[in-house]
């Protein structure tokens, strides 16, 4: 029993820490991009704290949680998802009062959810992120010092060269358009058991 309600716990945990996480970055680049056209600090603060939460970014979908990212997050949800339909929704096993039904279905809800909930975060800190040229580009329009402009620039040309991408472990983009293909690909492989199941 106390190991059923660990391996419960612990990817619950890691899936929650890691989207508070990246919600924060996601925040402190927000603010960043609010200060931006403010100018109440000098603009090469505001460059080397943008520089260091991305590569907090990197570090964090490379390294820390990568690879359980992909596995733990989108592929054990997605797996859980097709399992719980096709074994418990479609074709349970006792046909009769089944009692483990609304708990399946509840599960299901979590489960779509959770992956919902991943790849909406992923788009929106990819976004943040990419509306810095923006945000730089109208700041360079009302800068009057031509030093500043000057810098604006080279910043923007070194931007326009490193459009950001929220990618787990270089190898999986999270945004809402991955998130379309990868329903698609699931209910493909749904409909694909449900008529191997049918046919037999």
């Amino acid at each position: 029993m106390v190991i059923i309600v660990v391996l419960n716990i612990c990817p619950c945990f890691c899936f929650w820490e890691y989207i508070l996480l990246i919600s924060y970055m996601k925040w402190m680049i927000y603010i960043i991009n609010e200060q931006i056209p403010e100018r109440k600090s000098c603009l090469s603060t505001f460059r080397d704290m943008y520089l260091e939460v991305i590569e907090c970014l990197h570090q964090v979908n490379r390294s820390i949680y990568g690879v359980p990212a992909i596995v733990g997050f989108i592929g054990a949800n997605v797996a859980e998802i097709i399992l719980i339909i096709y074994g418990y929704l479609l074709f349970p096993r006792d046909y009769i009062n089944d009692p483990y039904l609304v708990i399946s279905f509840i599960r299901l809800l979590m489960r779509i959810v959770n992956v919902i909930l991943l790849y909406t975060i992923g788009d929106a800190t990819e976004k943040e992120v990419n509306r810095m040229s923006l945000v730089l580009h109208q700041r360079s329009l009302i800068e009057k010092n031509p030093r500043i402009k000057r810098q604006i620039k080279f910043f923007l040309l070194r931007r326009l060269h490193e459009h950001y991408h929220f990618e787990l472990y270089g190898m999986c983009h999270v945004n809402i358009r991955q998130l379309f293909s990868l329903s698609n690909k699931a209910v493909g492989y749904l409909v694909i058991q449900v008529l191997f199941k049918l046919n037999k």
